[in-house]
């Protein structure tokens, strides 16, 4: 059953459990933000493919996104000068965009259905060395200070985890998230970290 939620276009992919800081300054994500803390609701994130984050005058055009996205809710937040807010999401559920209206205040409000994910599951063996990957990842300060902690990642969220933190193209962050399968998912960021081991090993020689 179709649900609407307000959107919030981004060059950048949020994947389920992964976190991200943002900042605030847009009246209508100031006010988007309030409500949702209010409310103890969240609104979708969707990659911009064309256009700006930010609207420039009143003639802008909304940006064009990505059919899919993740719920994003607030986890953490912080005041700035000039009435800013910084604030830290989570990502949790995935969605598709079936259609997009703007708002008067040009909040863009998506009618979208909920994709849904499998249960969880203890990672595969031959996918452990992307616990370990993982663990040292969450070890750097910009991870600390997200609050990312790797003992509450599952198999299925292994994955998603890496695509988070991992230096990956958009695209490529994108990509594991429209994957439905979490077996294919584990598969498609080994890969991806093979490619960046492999980058690392030509950039040192």
């Amino acid at each position: 059953m179709a649900e609407e939620l307000p959107l919030f276009p981004l060059r950048a992919v949020l994947l389920p459990g992964g976190r991200l800081p943002m900042q605030i300054f847009e009246p209508r994500y100031l006010d988007l933000v309030s409500d949702c803390m209010k409310n103890d609701s969240g609104f979708g994130i969707v990659r911009i493919t064309e256009g700006r984050e930010v609207f420039l005058s009143r003639s802008d055009a909304p940006p064009l996104t990505t059919e899919a996205g993740t719920l994003a809710r607030i986890v953490d937040w912080d005041g700035l000068s000039h009435g800013r807010l910084r604030i830290t999401v989570e990502g949790t559920r995935r969605f598709r965009v079936l259609s997009t209206r703007m708002e008067t205040n040009r909040l863009v409000v998506g009618e979208i259905a909920w994709i849904r994910d499998g249960p969880a599951f203890d990672c595969p063996e031959r996918f452990a060395h992307l616990y370990e990957i993982m663990a040292g990842l969450a070890q750097h300060p910009a991870l600390k200070r997200l609050g990312v902690a790797v003992d509450t990642i599952d198999g299925g969220g292994l994955a998603y985890a890496l695509a988070q933190y991992l230096p990956l193209r958009e695209e490529d962050r994108y990509a594991i998230l429209l994957e439905e399968d979490p077996l294919l998912r584990l598969e498609q960021i080994d890969g991806m970290v093979q490619k960046l081991g492999g980058s690392a090993d030509s950039s040192e020689e």
